[in-house]
């Protein structure tokens, strides 16, 4: 009970996931360890652009840990053949794990994120809650099916009108990891927003 309330504290506390409409959730419920570390590297399609994206986690102990993701895109819409660039920050809280005998894994996560192009920036604030369940393969290896609803704030600075404007937005990811060994993950992801995309790419402990 103190793990779901400390949770919900958190995600008020920082508003929740942001990751907006370009970088994807790219990670199962499931924190990294204490101490440890993920990266991940990955390809994304969109409506509008195509991307390649980079992520970093660290555990902080505590079900707690922290992402950091950078990627580069090529937009290809009213905003014309431009080049932009999206950052983001993020806090991830455990608060169900399948080995304590619950259902499922859940987190609720935390951050911030920015996009930059020629004519727009778009910084994002959220929340969303994240689930996975990992399932065990008669190879030994495992599928773990995840998803993700975000719910965020964001706000768009438009040079070409000299103006800016703010919105709510809701958008569901939902993908697949599954285990190439103890320590690299592959996985495909779908993600329904504002900007439609599929996300293909791979995760490494360090």
């Amino acid at each position: 009970m103190k793990r779901i309330t400390y949770s919900i504290l958190l995600s008020v506390l920082i508003c929740g996931t942001a990751f907006s409409q370009f970088s994807g959730q790219l990670s199962t419920a499931r924190i990294v360890d204490n101490g440890a570390s993920m990266a991940g590297v990955y390809a994304g399609v969109y409506e509008d652009a195509i991307g390649l994206l980079g992520q970093y986690r660290y555990g902080l102990g505590g079900y707690t840990d922290l992402g950091i993701k950078l990627g580069m895109l090529d937009l290809d819409d009213w905003r014309g053949n431009d080049a932009a660039m999206d950052f983001s920050l993020d806090v991830k809280y455990q608060v169900m794990e399948v080995g304590m005998r619950d259902p499922f894994d859940l987190s609720i996560g935390g951050g911030l994120e920015f996009m930059f192009a020629e004519d727009v920036n778009i910084i994002s604030l959220g929340l969303a809650p994240i689930g996975s369940y990992p399932i065990r393969l008669r190879n030994g290896r495992t599928l773990e099916p995840y998803g993700r609803l975000q719910m965020r704030v964001e706000r768009r600075d438009w040079d070409y009108y000299n103006d800016e404007d703010a919105e709510f937005e809701i958008g569901l990811n939902m993908g697949t990891a599954f285990e190439l060994s103890n320590s690299t993950r592959v996985l495909a992801e779908f993600q329904f927003d504002n900007q439609y995309g599929f996300f293909l790419g791979a995760n490494f402990g360090l």
